[in-house]
């Protein structure tokens, strides 16, 4: 293996030289540098960046902590981290809770082991996990960012969407297409969060109406009425708050012969490929994850290089009209 010693005296220069050269300790001369550079390509010497790691204790490794990357919904967040950190020479390391088997203290004192020099959580708006576990990241002093979660400041940054306001604005969208009965379809929410999105229907009808509310249980499509159930209650706009339903929902209208916008509109929660390739094409509001994503890195940056930093960040949503409403 070509040491320092090798690229020294192959450029006729002393060790010493070299490996301040490399840790940009000083300038050498032009010709000095040419020296050097020539001497490491041909040699073929790769830096040890572990050991210098070590020595100055610190890392250019950054972890992302989520449920599981076989997601459109993750993928665009994580895509939006990922090319931030590489602008700035930072790698990027995906952890994935539902195969890692490990408890969160396990999976933090792993990152710890790793020197990771921050760690972005994200996880979807009801997500609570590492709440109360991340104290023990601030003992040891890694920089955190809790992405995607509509929680209370608690000292460490938080990034997500305006959920009221995501409401509001497909409530108005559905008001100003004629649609009159809307009914709010989601998967499981908890109450704290499901108010968020009544909210912003109040806000939108300015308290004349009130919605519908129907819940999909986890682990199902769309219940078996769910169709027959929007008729009997002469439904004629949904705003589903989770996408993949909203493209159940498109589908199950359509093989009932009921015309998606024209008899019953649906809007979605979340704008990704599937309601690009959803039959029809589905309105959406967009709640800029890969903007999500960008703004998360750009905080654990600042928090790693001691910068000043937004300690909360909420992103404005907005509409993207396509063929369902």
């Amino acid at each position: 293996m070509t040491t320092l010693k090798d690229i020294a005296k192959h450029a006729n220069v002393s060790a010493c030289t070299v490996s301040r050269y490399l840790n940009s300790d000083i300038v050498v001369k032009k010709e000095t540098e040419a020296r050097i550079q020539r001497a490491i390509k041909e040699l073929g010497y790769v830096p040890n960046v572990v050991a210098k790691a070590l020595k100055r204790n610190e890392t250019f490794n950054v972890a992302v902590i989520l449920p599981k990357i076989n997601n459109l919904y993750y993928s665009e967040i994580t895509s939006g981290i990922s090319q931030t950190l590489g602008k700035h020479h930072y790698n990027l390391f995906v952890y994935e809770v539902d195969n890692l088997n490990l408890n969160e203290d396990e999976i933090l004192q792993l990152m710890r082991e790793n020197m990771i020099a921050g760690i972005i959580f994200i996880g979807l708006f009801s997500d609570v996990s590492f709440k109360e576990s991340i104290q023990s990241v601030f003992e040891w002093n890694i920089p955190v960012v809790y992405a995607n979660r509509c929680i209370p400041y608690n000292g460490f940054p938080l990034v997500y969407p305006d959920l009221v306001k995501a409401s509001k604005l497909g409530a108005e969208h559905l008001f100003l297409k004629g649609k009159s009965k809307i009914a709010l379809m989601h998967k499981n929410l908890p109450n704290h969060l499901l108010e968020y999105f009544i909210d912003g229907f109040n806000l939108a009808s300015k308290g004349q109406q009130k919605p519908m509310i129907m819940e999909i249980e986890d682990g199902m499509d769309l219940p078996k009425n769910c169709v027959p159930h929007l008729l009997e209650n002469n439904i004629d706009g949904v705003f589903v708050l989770n996408e993949l339903s909203a493209v159940y929902l498109t589908k199950a209208l359509v093989q009932a012969k009921i015309r998606v916008f024209e008899d019953i509109a649906v809007l979605s929660l979340g704008n990704s490929l599937m309601s690009q390739i959803s039959t029809p094409e589905l309105t959406c509001v967009d709640l800029q994850n890969r903007e999500l994503g960008i703004r998360s890195a750009e905080i654990i940056l600042s928090q790693i290089r001691k910068q000043v930093f937004e300690p909360i960040t909420i992103l404005e949503p907005f509409i993207v009209e396509r063929k369902s409403v």
